[in-house]
């Protein structure tokens, strides 16, 4: 089965794969290389990963790379940027362009963004936003996306400081118990925005 991202219009599956666990260990292109291409075999059409899944090694983009230089038109490829600034963004971009073997992202997002110093930090002259304006006028990225694990709120006010494609949250059976992402969920969909969750099985 498959669900619209929000206004970009892309069909994907409702499991995506992310690019932790095996995925980001080091010297494991044994075990994760098969692993990206029988996700792909089997119909998954969302892959997620970031500059900061592998360490310093980014072994998750490496890994990734290897199977987009030979399947790239089969995915929604996203990444992440977690550098808070327009330069220190687009030299990530450019790195993460190289080690996924593409000249293009699908989707890329701001990584794991906490507080309301983050958005401020994002949005302020110099920040982050910048560089997402500019790799998307240079045809580098297609969407922009905010991501998150513990504080809707943060999420919520970078929605309403910049119109983002899509929004990576956590949702699963515990949410109502903590923090809930319900708001957010809400103010969304009611934006139009593809919505990806995470940590769906369990919350941490």
């Amino acid at each position: 089965p498959t669900r619209n991202l929000g206004r970009t219009g892309h069909l994907v599956g409702i499991f995506g794969l992310g690019g932790q666990a095996s995925i980001e260990k080091p010297d494991n292109e044994a075990v994760a290389v098969p692993l990206i291409e029988r996700a792909l075999d089997l119909g998954v059409n969302y892959i997620d990963t970031s500059a900061r899944y592998g360490g310093d090694g980014r072994w998750s983009e490496r890994y990734i790379g290897q199977v987009m230089k030979k399947r790239r038109n089969e995915v929604f490829l996203a990444s992440k940027t977690h550098d808070r600034t327009r330069d220190g963004s687009l030299r990530i971009l450019d790195i993460s362009l190289k080690l996924l073997e593409t000249d293009r992202l699908d989707l890329w997002q701001l990584h794991n963004m906490q507080t309301m110093d983050d958005v401020d930090k994002v949005c302020a002259k110099g920040g982050a936003l910048e560089a997402f304006m500019k790799a998307r006028e240079q045809g580098l990225v297609r969407y922009l996306g905010i991501t998150g694990h513990a504080d809707p709120d943060v999420l919520m006010e970078g929605i309403r400081r910049f119109p983002f494609d899509t929004v990576l949250m956590a949702f699963n059976a515990a949410d109502p118990q903590h923090r809930s992402f319900r708001e957010l969920l809400s103010f969304a969909v009611e934006k139009e925005m593809g919505i990806i969750g995470m940590k769906v099985p369990a919350r941490s």
